[in-house]
Formats: structure tokens, sequence, C-alpha cells
């Protein structure tokens, strides 16, 4: 384990896989244990002192970003007070300061996942009950693709992590494997289907590259139901 200062309100702790068994954590709970992950995160908190290491004056909070080896755990410390150091009595001007702490955590949040290359960060966070003015619908099925070294990666991440998929296929391409599953969101939930997706991750990385762009450029190694296949190996 070990964590750097991204700036006096921002550290970051990187956490390897060994990291995280130590505490008895799994990737897995990230995505749907939130009780276990608040408890590991005010350990840690106690363990490296992190509350002396920025100024208390607002509350700390935490993202979670997994890469290869493990997750970045981003802490960072928000100031809760308006003008005069005091949290204002008034409704209105207590949910417009609560207001702007949300859109500054994400947007936070989003220029971290622009500095690392992730495309499909969601921000998330808004007061309770507060409705966007555009909701987005979350769309039923969703397609996914893993990069993978060699075949040994793949046939250990898909014995380890077992699950049903809608539909499946294997690729490769400029010297990779890729794996497309394709999950139903609507059935499983989107928090399943990113905690599966997740643990599938641990053998490979995300890929940037679409299914699209597989179908047109790369060699099509099993055109259905590929995990099954794969499975079988």
């Amino acid at each position: 384990m070990k964590f750097e200062d991204i700036n006096e309100n921002t550290i970051k702790i990187t956490l390897s896989f060994d990291d995280l068994t130590d505490y008895d954590i799994k990737l897995s709970d990230f995505f749907g244990n939130q009780e276990v992950i608040e408890q590991f995160f005010y350990e840690l908190v106690d363990e490296l002192g992190l509350e002396n290491r920025f100024g208390n004056v607002g509350m700390l909070t935490f993202q979670i970003q997994p890469f290869p080896q493990g997750v970045h755990m981003i802490v960072h410390e928000e100031a809760l007070l308006g003008e005069g150091g005091e949290i204002p009595d008034d409704p209105e001007e207590f949910e417009e300061l609560m207001t702007g702490f949300y859109d500054k955590l994400n947007e936070i949040g989003a220029n971290m996942a622009k500095e690392r290359g992730i495309t499909d960060f969601n921000p998330g966070l808004g007061l309770p009950g507060a409705k966007k003015d555009e909701v987005e619908q979350d769309p039923d099925f969703i397609y996914y693709s893993i990069r993978y070294d060699d075949m040994l990666s793949v046939l250990t991440g898909i014995k380890n992590v077992k699950f049903a998929d809608e539909e499946s296929e294997f690729y490769s391409y400029d010297g990779d494997f890729y794996l497309v599953v394709l999950d139903n969101q609507k059935s499983k939930g989107k928090m399943h289907v990113e905690s599966t997706r997740a643990r599938m991750m641990e053998y490979g990385e995300a890929s940037k590259i679409s299914r699209e762009f597989l179908q047109e450029y790369g060699e099509c190694l099993i055109s259905t139901r590929a995990l099954d296949v794969l499975r079988k190996i």
C-alpha cells in the first residue's frame, strides 16, 4: 500500500490485491457491500492518520478506481462551511451550499477520470430526492469488452468468475485476446453487472476497443456463447 498527495485537499491511496487480502476485502465488496467498505475506509483514515493531513475544515469523502493490479482510493476533503465559517440556518441557503458541494465532488471525479483515460465515468452524487433536468435511463442490456495478454489469463478469469451472460464473443487482435460480453442490467441490476465486470478485470483489463471495431478488424475466434465454450477447455 502506498499513498501520494494529489493536492492540499486530495490524497490517492494505492492498494494492491495483496493489500486488500490483508484487510479481508474483495474487489466485489466495493460494488455491493457499502458497510464493509465504509468501515475499511475508517480503518485506513485512522491507520494513515489522514485527518491530521488535512485542514479539518470539512468532511472526508472517497472514490474508488479499479486498475489491473488493485484499486486506487481517492480521498478528498471538501469544506462544508459557507462565508464566515458557519453552516447557514436558512434551508434554501443550506441546500444551495450542499448542491455546490456535490457538484464539486462530481467535477473532481470527472477530472480524475479524464486524466486516467476513463471514458464511461458517470457522476452520480447529489442531494437525496433531487431530480436532474434530464434523466438518462440506463440501457437494459450492455456490451463490454475485456483485454487479456494471453490464453492462460483468459481461461483463469473465466473459470474463477462464473456468471450467466446473455451472449459472449471471443476475438484476437494485434496479439491480444478480447472477450466481449452482453449482460442484462434490467434483470440483474447495474451494480451487479458492474461488480461482475470488475471481478473479470482482476484477470484482464477493461478495453476501450469496441465490439464494432473488433467485428471489423479483429479475428473472431468464437462467435457465440464464448464463455460456455471456453469454460469447457
